[in-house]
């Protein structure tokens, strides 16, 4: 979800439809004379609207017509709508800009309200940013979020390898200790040991490949494993 488009979405939603519930009202009191005089309303830019007109104030000969143009001045033509009576109301459907004459054809002038009801080009206006809005609230919700690539895992340095010709520790005499060149294997390193000294009656075997010294029950040099037997030297 993309809260960008979601928020922007939901404010655009509101927004249109608080418009296009709006309604335009206009309403206005007036004295509507008889016949040839008139009361003139003047409808403002509505897409689509009514007019109601209510009279008071009159004999119950009174009729009061609505005429569009100027059916009120310029002889008798068939009312939009009429009443008839003391007091009453009409309503009429209008068309945006159009001029309509409000006058009593018979009992004499009235009190009135005209009040006239309608959509004007805010409700398009709203009902396009509420559907623009409820698209972009789908489509934020639709999308999926943005990832970031992780970063790359850098490999800790790795240590270098420790000769294993190199002793870590023993005498300095291991150093120089003679090679068999003809050895070519894998030469295990074994744990240093300090030097000891005889134990009893027996010596400490000297390996004669290595130089490594080792206790003299081990048959086999503890450094480079060869057999004690060929390369035995008695310290």
């Amino acid at each position: 979800m993309r809260k960008g488009l979601v928020v922007v979405g939901v404010v655009l939603l509101i927004i249109g439809v608080l418009a296009a519930g709006l309604t335009f009202q206009l309403s206005q009191s007036a004295n509507v004379p008889a016949a040839p005089s008139a009361e003139t309303a003047t409808m403002p830019t509505l897409e689509d609207g009514s007019v109601t007109v209510s009279w008071s104030g009159g004999t119950a000969a009174t009729v009061l017509g609505v005429f569009s143009g100027t059916g009120c001045t310029n002889g008798p033509a068939a009312p939009l709508a009429s009443g008839s009576g003391a007091s009453g109301s009409v309503t009429v459907s209008v068309t945006s800009g159009t001029t309509y004459q409000i006058c009593t054809t018979a009992g004499g002038p009235v009190s009135a309200t005209i009040q006239t009801d309608g959509f004007g080009i805010f409700v398009i206006v709203g009902i396009v940013l509420a559907a623009m809005g409820a698209f972009l609230l789908v489509i934020g919700v639709m999308a999926r979020p943005r990832t970031r690539a992780a970063p790359a895992e850098v490999d800790a340095a790795t240590p270098a390898a420790t000769d294993s010709t190199q002793p870590s520790d023993g005498s300095m005499s291991d150093l120089h200790a003679p090679r068999d060149p003809t050895d070519q294997g894998h030469i295990m390193q074994a744990a240093p040991i300090a030097e000891q000294a005889a134990q009893g009656n027996r010596a400490m075997i000297k390996c004669a490949s290595c130089g490594t010294l080792n206790e003299p029950w081990l048959h086999n040099c503890r450094r480079c494993q060869r057999a004690l037997t060929t390369t035995a030297e008695s310290v």
